[in-house]
């Protein structure tokens, strides 16, 4: 895999959030798998929208080319601003990525 595939899989949905005004939210590792959701994470987990999940090993890629707080990343030519957070929907915890 190539950072250059997971960042462009993170632009993908900070795209879809930008579009739709709230933030994507990574879920915790289930089944080799991380379920990635648009909506605002301040909210309750049934109220987000669901939009598919990616393989842990691509969201290992995104959280070690990301930090905590505000990022810029330039990704295919586009730059990219968003504030990377944690939290916790229930039995599990998640990574914000809020644009800005």
């Amino acid at each position: 895999m190539t950072t250059n595939e997971s960042l462009l899989s993170l632009a993908e949905y900070l795209d879809l959030s930008r579009n739709i005004g709230e933030s994507v939210i990574m879920m915790q590792a289930c089944n080799d798998a991380c379920a990635m959701y648009v909506g605002n994470a301040a909210k309750t987990q049934n109220l987000l929208i669901f939009h598919g999940s990616i393989a842990v090993s691509l969201a290992d890629e995104i959280l070690k080319r990301t930090r905590i707080g505000l990022n810029r990343v330039e990704i295919a030519g586009q730059i990219y601003r968003f504030v990377r957070s944690v939290t916790h929907f229930e039995d599990r915890g998640a990574v914000v990525f809020a644009p800005t």
